[in-house]
């Protein structure tokens, strides 16, 4: 069991070791904070929701505020002195004492007092260069945690913070039901309904499944349920092949280890990281609505650019963390050679990603052919737009011919991409 003594050695030592105690202090300060901030919300929520029966919010008086931090606060000092906290599993250590033997109860309670002693001569102990006031008159001391073959650990249930992670976790998923307000009741009060729904989708209505649709027609012609079909797979495709081909470039001018040698290959790094970390978190039945607007809705464009711009920073991502997870001993043979930037790229580069670029290309246009049925709700074209439109009317057996043909196209591409990455693989 190594030691981590809150003022020896160097100076920077010292503030690290003092860094990093104040950040684990502070996160079980916040944790109780968060308690608290949850006991709060419950009383709102039973009291006017539950009891009086009306929507409202209990406020804390002036006094309240100043309760709480300092409540809060004697949690968090006396959670530290009692056990081991899970500021201080944080950070991987444990109250341990100077010499051999256990610490009492009676001694950590003591710490517990000490503390409030000690902090506010901090700045006299930390300019000594001396352990923490209440460490050293308790003859304890936080010490970096590890294994003891002689004694084995307890189960992390049994220990304060294995218990209070526990209570943490609970209490977050009790708060959470009621925020989202989940009713459990709807689903035994609405079966009846959901039950015909479903009976209706289970008897399917394809009579256009060949035959065309006089509502949906493109360019004066009318289109069934297998032709679009056949639209949203190409969709995908197209989009699949564009964003791979685009991506493809961008993936080495987002790795670190082709562009981080210069500042200029780090802006550029930069820039096209953001520009996939961007483009990525918005999703495309956005960037389907956007489309929509602008070349026309329910257009099959509208789509492909959609499902295009996503599968660029997509694919983007993966592409440049494959490169930058590449072998180094290829890339400093072509260096030694004398190879060029571009030259190592091509020769040591690419031969160790390609397997896994094709890999993840098929896998998006598994995920395209699914995307491209969703944007349909927003003008995107392809299956979902007659999808939507036979929910909205209400014709559930036809709903269920659609949703049956998508089904039966997603397995069947999810088989064919399985097996062709096997074999790239």
């Amino acid at each position: 069991m190594s030691s981590t003594p809150g003022g020896t050695g160097a100076p920077q030592d010292r503030l690290k070791v003092l860094s990093r105690r104040a950040f684990s202090f502070l996160l079980d300060w916040m944790a109780w904070g968060y308690v608290a901030y949850c006991v709060m919300y419950l009383l709102n929520y039973y009291w006017y929701t539950v009891h009086v029966d009306w929507w409202g919010t209990l406020t804390l008086p002036s006094w309240g505020w100043p309760v709480v931090i300092l409540s809060t606060l004697e949690l968090a000092v006396w959670c530290r002195s009692l056990g081991r906290s899970l500021g201080q599993r944080a950070i991987g250590v444990a109250l341990r004492p100077v010499a051999g033997e256990r610490i009492r109860l009676g001694r950590r309670v003591l710490r517990g007092f000490l503390w409030h002693l000690s902090v506010p001569f901090a700045p006299v102990w930390i300019a000594r260069g001396e352990e923490p006031l209440h460490d050293r008159l308790t003859q304890v001391g936080l010490r970096t945690e590890t294994p003891d073959p002689e004694r084995p650990g307890r189960r992390a249930i049994l220990t304060q913070w294995g218990f209070f992670s526990l209570f943490l976790a609970a209490l977050t998923m009790c708060v959470g039901w009621l925020i989202i307000g989940i009713n459990l009741q709807v689903l035994i009060r609405r079966a009846p309904q959901a039950g015909r729904i479903w009976g209706e989708m289970l008897r399917p209505d394809f009579r256009y499944f060949t035959a065309p649709d006089p509502v949906f027609h493109l360019r004066a012609l009318s289109y069934s349920i297998l032709d679009l079909t056949v639209v949203t797979v190409f969709m995908a495709l197209v989009a699949t092949v564009l964003g791979g081909v685009m991506a493809f470039p961008l993936s080495f001018l987002g790795a670190r280890n082709v562009m981080g040698f210069s500042p200029a290959g780090w802006a550029t790094y930069g820039v096209i990281r953001g520009f996939f970390n961007v483009f990525r978190s918005i999703e495309t039945i956005i960037w389907a609505s956007i489309f929509a607007i602008w070349v026309g809705y329910g257009t099959v464009l509208a789509g492909i650019l959609a499902l295009t711009i996503h599968t660029i920073a997509a694919l983007g991502k993966l592409y440049s963390e494959q490169v930058e997870g590449v072998s180094p001993g290829p890339l400093e043979a072509v260096w030694a050679a004398g190879g060029s930037r571009i030259q190592v790229v091509r020769h040591a580069v690419i031969p160790q990603v390609l397997p896994s670029f094709w890999a993840f290309t098929l896998y998006r246009w598994d995920i395209n052919v699914r995307m491209a049925t969703v944007i349909a709700l927003v003008g995107g074209g392809g299956i979902g737009d007659m999808l939507f439109y036979y929910k909205n009317q209400g014709d559930w057996s036809k709903v269920g011919a659609v949703v049956m043909v998508i089904v039966a196209v997603v397995w069947a591409m999810d088989y064919i991409s399985g097996r062709l990455r096997e074999r790239i693989a």
